[in-house]
């Protein structure tokens, strides 16, 4: 090992190297080599490789590499594109060459892939995290110590809680799950008019610190299973009729259909959006109890909580829409 990979690894290098995957999912679909890359951060290339195998336990070629297979993969599924295409867009010269690599990383040719419907695997965007916890805690008695147990209890209990007692709960992340279970790059996606007018929108809700997750048909669109979006659906909590209705600036109320849900349509950036209100809490209406049966995905940087594939899966009627999309994207994973 050279001395320059002996270096301790402090905060400003891990930044550094965030700031270079940052770079290269920018540029996935760009020629990228170690000396393209070092020179954009003014670092030799021996720098770079040193840096970022130690950070991130591969070579910066790996992590490209990766990256592409994993994106070309999830692409063969969802899309029609030709196999030649493909490898051209994901930066190989040659059919052959793609095809030996596909097979590498998947574990099967890409001409497989639509006749079988197999599991391909996924390598999402590397985050870094610098963390630090524990330390110095007040003085606990016994006592606090059997309240803070109870109420771990009472929270394990109320986490099988959902909507109503008639649905099912299934999929979605617990709220002390930060992690991302998806993530999203709008330049790669083929609807970007649409997904720039949920982005944006996401945007808006999170600058006015309103709580929102998406639902409806929407939630199928947002975990990338794209098509042409007739309107986008976000759920609300139910005390805050008001202060969505304000926000959007509607003139009006929300209309009631049944015992438990109201919603209202407005118009944003020629985009049609349903806001909708659940109240079956039984007064509870907290974060958590929105983000129930949510994943976190991740949208170009945005954090967007949407009803999981599975939830939808296992409380729709088959002769919905997208039940059989939804059935086929959760039988391929």
């Amino acid at each position: 090992m050279s001395e320059e990979s002996k270096k301790p690894i402090n905060a400003i290098s891990m930044n550094t190297v965030q700031l270079i995957i940052n770079y290269i999912e920018d540029n996935l679909l760009e020629r990228l080599t170690p000396g393209i890359i070092a020179k954009q951060f003014y670092l030799s290339v021996s720098t770079l490789n040193n840096l970022f195998k130690i950070v991130c336990d591969m070579t910066i070629m790996e992590y490209i590499r990766n990256r592409r297979l994993s994106l070309a993969g999830y692409e063969l599924l969802i899309s029609n594109i030709h196999i030649i295409n493909l490898a051209y867009k994901y930066g190989y010269e040659t059919p052959e060459a793609f095809t030996k690599a596909f097979t590498r990383f998947h574990g099967i040719p890409p001409s497989f892939v639509r006749r079988t419907y197999p599991d391909i695997k996924i390598f999402s965007p590397l985050l870094i995290k610098i963390e630090i916890q524990g330390g110095w805690k007040n003085t606990i008695t016994s006592k606090d110590l059997l309240l803070t147990n109870q109420n771990s209890s009472e929270q394990e209990q109320n986490s099988f809680y959902c909507y109503d007692g008639d649905n099912k709960l299934k999929g979605g992340v617990p709220m002390e799950n930060t992690g991302y279970k998806y993530h999203i790059r709008v330049k790669e996606m083929q609807q970007k008019e649409d997904w720039n007018v949920l982005l944006l929108l996401a945007k808006k809700l999170d600058q006015g610190q309103i709580k929102f997750k998406v639902d409806g048909g929407t939630m199928v669109f947002a975990h990338g299973l794209e098509f042409k979006l007739e309107k986008i659906c976000l759920t609300f909590k139910w005390n805050e009729e008001q202060r969505i209705i304000d926000f959007f600036h509607y003139d009006g109320k929300a209309k009631s259909t049944f015992n438990g849900f109201k919603y209202f349509d407005v118009i944003f950036e020629g985009m049609k959006v349903r806001c909708m209100f659940y109240d079956n809490n039984q007064g509870n209406d907290t974060d958590e109890s929105l983000y129930r049966n949510a994943d976190l995905v991740d949208v170009d940087g945005q954090n967007i909580y949407v009803q999981s594939l599975e939830f939808y899966y296992e409380n729709t009627e088959p002769n919905t829409e997208y039940y059989k999309v939804v059935e086929q994207w959760l039988h391929r994973k």
